[in-house]
């Protein structure tokens, strides 16, 4: 027979060993974020996952935590966001991670003698720093391989580009080439007279060339002939300047002007034939020497005599360096008739001078005699007497000759 009490009893230890205990599910997964540049490491899967934790809340393996890096371009700076998945029995749990890529990319750069040292930016290829571009290329550093450089000539100087983000240094080894500055410019001096034509500016540019030793346009010389003064004979200097990548070059040339000028003249047919000096009014050379004996003379007409009577255009002409300046006087041979009594030989009139681009009209050499006949020789008083009361005498042929009525 049962007793009651100890039924009752048993029925109760009974429903407490079959009691169902719920316990909190632990599982958890913590990200971390992570930054490289382009060409940097890769980051693999777990580096990701800062810690996992089961059901329990023990630590476990990170590989077992899925990380999705399919939409990761670890060529393409950007910030991309980084799922990562973990499955305990009974649940799933989640986070997001972030991969910062950024790019420092540089060049090489050549340069002259002569010229500064690049700025930084000058070897920065590509800086790209999603989010942080304001101040970029400030924090850009530079370190030369051997300190900073003495520029030289034919010289190679290594440097390194450091950038740094969240304690992430990019580097970029470049080198800076020195070439030798070639700009050189090959001068000419030229020469022409007063009154002719004037010396174009490329003249006196022979060849040009640029800091690499390329022949280039003349034209891209500067020529300054502001000291030249065209009405004077002189030596004048010329600059020409040209200047590439830091190098300035100054070479001087010189315009060479000299000068002519004639006489008409005027002798008696039978007098000695004038030699070409005389005909000189002013010859003067680059140096302002006198080069009145190094003139030559010419009839234009093959025909003329000096001595017959008339008037015969003459061809006075003066060389430099192979410039030539000419001038065209007048020869007048008057008849025996107008001799002079007592007036020596070679009897020579000097009439209006002229320039180089002048040319003295019969009337202006009319007017000349009629205002008075200059003998240059001995006993010029006296010939110059006679030859005013020959002019009274022969009043009606001087019109003749020179088709007055």
């Amino acid at each position: 027979m049962i007793e009651p009490h100890r039924k009752t009893t048993e029925q109760k230890d009974s429903q407490a060993q079959n009691q169902l205990r719920v316990i909190t599910n632990q599982a958890t997964v913590i990200a971390q974020d992570q930054t490289t540049y382009v060409g940097g490491p890769h980051y693999g899967k777990t580096s990701f996952v800062k810690a996992v934790y089961d059901a329990t809340g023990q630590a476990v393996d990170p590989a077992k935590v899925q990380v999705d890096l399919t939409n990761v371009d670890w060529d393409q700076p950007a910030d991309y966001r980084i799922n990562l998945q973990y499955t305990n029995p009974g649940k799933t749990v989640s986070a997001t991670a972030h991969l910062h890529i950024f790019a420092l990319d540089g060049r090489d750069i050549t340069i002259h003698a002569g010229e500064p040292i690049p700025d930084k930016t000058a070897f920065i290829k590509r800086l790209v720093d999603p989010g942080h571009m304001a101040n970029a290329t400030q924090n850009v550093k530079i370190k030369f391989d051997d300190g900073e450089p003495n520029i030289m000539a034919d010289n190679s100087y290594g440097l390194m580009l450091t950038y740094t983000v969240n304690g992430v240094t990019a580097g970029a080894h470049q080198v800076l080439h020195i070439l030798e500055n070639m700009v050189n410019v090959n001068t000419a001096n030229q020469t022409t007279y007063v009154n002719g034509p004037r010396t174009n500016p490329d003249r006196f540019v022979q060849h040009l060339y640029d800091a690499d030793g390329n022949a280039i346009d003349i034209e891209k010389a500067i020529v300054d002939m502001s000291k030249v003064n065209w009405q004077k004979a002189g030596r004048y200097p010329v600059t020409v300047r040209y200047t590439d990548h830091g190098k300035n070059v100054f070479v001087t040339a010189y315009e060479n002007i000299f000068s002519l000028s004639a006489h008409n003249q005027i002798i008696v047919a039978g007098d000695g034939d004038p030699i070409p000096a005389r005909y000189v009014a002013d010859a003067k050379d680059q140096y302002n020497r006198d080069r009145s004996r190094w003139t030559a003379m010419s009839y234009d007409d093959p025909t003329a005599n000096h001595k017959l009577p008339g008037t015969y255009n003459v061809t006075l002409s003066f060389e430099v360096n192979g410039s030539t300046a000419t001038v065209h006087p007048t020869l007048q041979v008057l008849p025996e008739i107008l001799r002079p009594q007592g007036s020596a030989d070679n009897l020579t009139i000097h009439m209006q001078s002229q320039s180089a681009r002048e040319n003295t009209s019969a009337t202006s050499q009319a007017a000349g005699v009629r205002h008075g006949l200059r003998h240059m020789t001995t006993g010029s008083r006296v010939a110059n007497n006679a030859a005013k009361e020959a002019e009274k005498k022969t009043r009606g042929f001087w019109a003749r000759l020179f088709g007055r009525k």
